[in-house]
């Protein structure tokens, strides 16, 4: 372009030199947001002041006062034609148009450099600035507990009155920095090169780098798997260079000379022969005034690992900013504004790399402008319904309540512009429960805690019989043994930091019991136990079931109380002489109705019947014995009386002259058994007659108690028969 350029001057010189100057004023203006008055303080070359996000629309106006267009004479400038706009904002080129607009998406300075030429070389320039708000540094803004227990409150120091003591805004700056960014594939092989420019602009157009600090540092973001076959040097806008890293030691290289870093890798590279794709870019600094070690190529041995793509080999440290090969007073004389290249050459083949990006800082103070301050305008605190109190707008005391408080701290600047940060109290998570109900039932019991589900750093239980468990730091599922019977309370106590929560469950348990009585009731009485009706004496048990499950049994110990039923009867005629011979039989026993009466003939006759008069006929010689019976209408109790050889033929003895042995027998009625006891031991065969005569059961009764099994018998009368002077007894099956 710059021969281009001188071609063109020449060849019009002629017609350029017949033309007369027409000299334009340029004027700019910005409109922030779409407002309709330009932001622009002072006119022209002034400040617009912004906030993060907003938007600028710049325009540019000329004022051809001398055009064609305005006089009717010399040449055209018309700026939809003929005219040239050339926009940078922070060393960014933007369209060539009269109007451009701007997004502030980083809070700093920015220089506004508008050029505006016409096709004869007659042009005019104007830098405008841009501050965009800085926004507040809150690091001053802190919790006294950042995690507080449920229902505690905490205090948040941070005030909305003044700036400074929880927060503070800095100050903003006019950044000399450029920045080169996009992923390029380093060209691999014998003098294969990259490089990319960038276009500074903005400062004096007089202005050149008088010391090498003026060039504060070179950063290229890049990575390779031979640094031994690079070259790096970069360029400014008059040609000159300056070396930052010569690694390469062999013949046809740029740049003589080279101390060979061999294999050692650049950032995290794919090493293979190429064409593997980029690795991860590592960004190596270059400064001959901030740099804290000597140039890369003296310090070969200052690596670390390439953790990821390199497979844990050495690469050149990043976290160092290296001196240059050459340092940067080399530039001294080197305009600031221009085109400034990076170049890399690659000497070798095989090993490749990537570049990601390069940058260029320069001294601030040489833009000639100082930093900026945008200042406090107010803060405050957000409603909040869970702050307690604001103490003299220098902290908040806060009860956030069982859920996470977020507190929201806000600052306005004279820029219009508005921040907030979030102060988060969190509540230090604490639950203690039991999966489990009420317990209730019968010891011994085994119960099961799981307490699984709590949350905490410590868990102690009590389980409420005077035993406890102090658990370990994670929540537990154990099991307790219960003996003795109680009505308490388990308690889960759960600890987290200062915090607290505490499960319950209610015990009762209850150990069986057993418990016995005694009753009596008089024969014939019908007695009633719980429901059940009792007809003999004896022990009832019955079993209740207790509200817990635990059951009770009590044993009833009862008698039937005979009085004696006083029975009695006499016969019509007591003496015969020869069979067949009848009998009446009257029962002359009183309250006949309350009895059932069964009469043993003494023949092997019985015959149940509650007549007042029965009659019998016998039917062979011989002494009778007569027995008669009765049991009470409920079958409670039972009575016998015998009249031995009561009736008889002529020519036998009288009964009086036989002494019969006594005996007892009960129970009489009986269910199931009955036991013949004697003042003297048994060594006698007893025999029990139906009521037909026919033998039913016959045994040996030994010592003064004998019990009978009555189980294989019908219920009915039956007749108790002993070998020897023994008087037969009735008994009555249920």
């Amino acid at each position: 372009m710059k021969y281009l350029f001188v071609l063109g001057f020449i060849f019009c010189f002629r017609f350029v030199g017949a033309q007369n100057a027409q000299p334009f004023v340029l004027h700019m203006e910005a409109y922030v947001n779409g407002a309709s008055i330009s932001g622009l303080e002072p006119l022209d070359t002034g400040f617009v002041d912004i906030c993060l996000g907003d938007t600028i629309l710049y325009i540019a106006l000329p004022d051809f006062q001398n055009s064609l267009e305005n006089t009717g004479s010399g040449y055209s400038q018309d700026v939809n034609t003929n005219i040239d706009f050339s926009w940078t904002i922070g060393g960014d080129t933007y369209p060539n148009n009269d109007t451009i607009s701007f997004v502030a998406s980083t809070a700093n300075g920015f220089l506004v450099n508008l050029l505006v030429s016409d096709e004869f070389g007659e042009n005019e320039q104007l830098t405008s600035k841009i501050r965009v708000g800085i926004p507040p540094d809150f690091s001053g803004l802190y919790i006294l507990q950042d995690s507080i227990c449920a229902g505690s409150t905490t205090q948040i120091y941070g005030g909305a009155n003044t700036e400074g003591s929880s927060f503070s805004i800095p100050g903003g700056s006019f950044g000399s920095s450029q920045y080169f960014e996009g992923l390029t594939y380093l060209p691999d092989g014998s003098g294969a090169q990259y490089e990319a420019p960038i276009t500074i602009e903005g400062f004096s157009s007089s202005g050149t780098i008088t010391s090498a600090g003026d060039l504060t540092q070179v950063c290229v973001t890049m990575e390779h798997s031979y640094s031994g076959d690079l070259e790096i040097w970069l360029q400014c806008p008059n040609g000159t260079t300056v070396p930052l890293v010569n690694a390469y030691g062999g013949g046809g290289g740029a740049l003589p000379g080279g101390e060979s870093g061999g294999g050692t890798y650049l950032g995290d590279p794919i090493d293979d022969s190429g064409g593997g794709g980029p690795g991860e870019g590592w960004e190596y600094c270059f400064s001959s005034v901030l740099n804290d070690i000597g140039p890369m190529t003296q310090n070969w041995g200052n690596t670390i690992p390439a953790p990821n793509f390199g497979n844990g080999n050495p690469s050149v440290n990043p976290e160092n900013i290296y001196a240059p090969d050459d340092s940067f007073s080399g530039f001294i004389g080197c305009p600031f504004n221009g085109q400034w290249t990076l170049f890399i050459q690659d000497n070798l083949g095989i090993d490749d790399g990537y570049i990601f990006g390069w940058g260029i800082d320069f001294e601030e103070s040489i833009v000639g402008l100082s930093g900026y301050q945008n200042t406090l305008d107010s803060a405050w605190w957000s409603p909040n319904p869970t702050i307690v109190s604001n103490i003299a707008d220098s902290s908040i005391i806060v009860s956030p309540g069982n859920n996470n408080g977020f507190y929201e701290f806000n600052v306005s600047d004279n820029f219009g512009c508005s921040y907030d940060t979030t102060i988060m109290v969190t509540i230090n998570p604490i639950t203690a429960t039991i999966d489990l109900e009420s317990i209730e039932g019968c010891v011994p019991m085994v119960v099961a805690f799981d307490y699984s589900e709590s949350i905490g750093d410590s868990f102690y239980l009590d389980f409420g019989d005077g035993t406890y468990y102090n658990g370990s730091s994670a929540p537990e599922n154990i099991s307790h043994f219960y003996s003795d019977a109680i009505d308490a309370t388990a308690i889960l106590y759960v600890n987290n930091g200062d915090c607290s929560d505490t499960a319950y469950i209610s015990i009762n348990t209850a150990a069986p019991s057993t418990a016995y009585i005694s009753d009596t009731a008089t024969c014939g009485e019908v007695y009633e136990w719980n429901g059940e009706f009792i007809y003999n004496s004896g022990s009832y048990t019955q079993v209740f079931q207790g509200s817990n499950g635990c059951d009770s049994i009590i044993i009833l110990d009862f008698v039937f109380i005979d009085d004696g039923f006083d029975l009695s009867f006499s016969a019509n005629q007591q003496l015969f002489t020869e069979p067949p011979y009848a009998v009446q039989f009257t029962n002359t026993t009183a309250n006949l109705e309350n009895y059932n009466f069964t009469w043993d003939f003494g023949d092997g006759t019985v015959v149940q019947s509650n007549n007042l008069n029965v009659f019998h006929e016998y039917s062979a010689s011989g002494s009778f014995s007569i027995t008669l019976s009765a049991t009470d209408l409920i079958g409670s109790c039972s009575d016998s009386f015998i009249e031995a050889d009561y009736i008889y033929i002529t020519g036998m003895a009288s009964i009086n002259d036989y002494t019969e042995l006594s005996y007892h027998l009960y129970p009489n009625p009986s269910a199931n058994r009955i036991m013949i006891q004697s003042d003297n031991p048994f060594d006698n065969k007893f025999m029990i007659y139906d009521q037909q005569g026919r033998e039913m059961i016959k045994g040996m009764l030994l010592g003064t108690h004998t019990e009978v099994s009555l189980e294989n018998l019908a219920s009915g009368t039956y007749t108790v028969h002993i070998e020897g002077n023994f008087r037969p007894r009735v008994i009555i099956k249920q």
